[in-house]
């Protein structure tokens, strides 16, 4: 089984060197890739990603015009040959571990995408979120709950893991750029009937996180109306089949 780690970066030159150490030292094998998906960088990040490809051949960098996080992480799916594709993000919340296990529940249980939870009672958080984070991830998961109908309890983790199978059928349809792109992406999955895992994870709270809880709070809400208006004019639909076609 091949793995392709997808690793979206906006001007991460003080932070990717570290995930890049940590991901190329923890995992082995020739069976893996390590794409740094460049969103527009003005920075250092390009230099950083390419001293680390000198000496591990398995990392590389791709460059994109501004698409936004989502818009990198989809074109990176949609290029990936790999049989079963992550994307984590670039501060190393999520330990390189915890990516082969999400990639093992594939495995076991036969689910199309498996996802971190931070939620999950078996999950380790060895430095625990602050209150204000908490309370906003509570309340844009039962926000995504309520609008929705998705049974996830944390969709915004920065750790999926997805089959290439599932990612051609997902992709194509996943329009969001910005912070609701994994709730477009799960809602697209469950409209086309596949399956999804939600599985225990580390993860560790990050200094220098980007996430500022009042302002993305109100970015995200106004993100998820636009993406409910968005599905209710053009829902996803699952495609005919004639009864001598394969099934998905």
């Amino acid at each position: 089984m091949t793995l392709e780690i997808v690793i979206p970066a906006h001007n991460e030159q003080h932070r990717i060197g570290r995930t890049l150490s940590a991901y190329s030292n923890d995992l082995i094998g020739d069976d893996l890739r390590i794409t740094v998906a460049l969103d527009d960088c003005t920075d250092q990040t390009r230099l950083v990603v390419d001293q680390h490809a000198l000496r591990d051949h398995r990392v590389r960098a791709v460059e994109y015009p501004r698409l936004g996080k989502g818009g990198v992480i989809n074109e990176a799916f949609r290029r990936s040959d790999a049989d079963v594709i992550a994307f984590v993000d670039a501060d190393c919340s999520t330990p390189p571990a915890e990516v082969e296990l999400l990639a093992e529940t594939l495995r076991v249980t036969g689910a199309d995408l498996a996802i971190a939870s931070r939620w999950h009672p078996a999950s380790v958080l060895p430095k625990p979120r602050s209150l204000a984070r908490r309370v906003a991830s509570a309340g844009f998961a039962r926000a995504v709950r309520t609008v929705f109908g998705l049974p996830f309890h944390d969709t915004q983790c920065g750790a999926k893991v997805i089959t290439h199978r599932a990612a051609e059928r997902i992709m194509p349809l996943v329009s969001s750029r910005d912070f609701v792109f994994d709730v477009d992406m799960l809602v697209t999955a469950r409209a086309l009937g596949l399956t999804v895992a939600e599985a225990p994870t580390v993860w560790i709270d990050r200094e220098g996180s980007r996430v500022q809880v009042l302002r993305d709070t109100a970015r995200m809400a106004a993100s998820l109306g636009r993406l409910w208006l968005h599905h209710r004019i053009v829902p996803v639909r699952m495609p005919a089949r004639g009864v001598l076609d394969p099934p998905p």
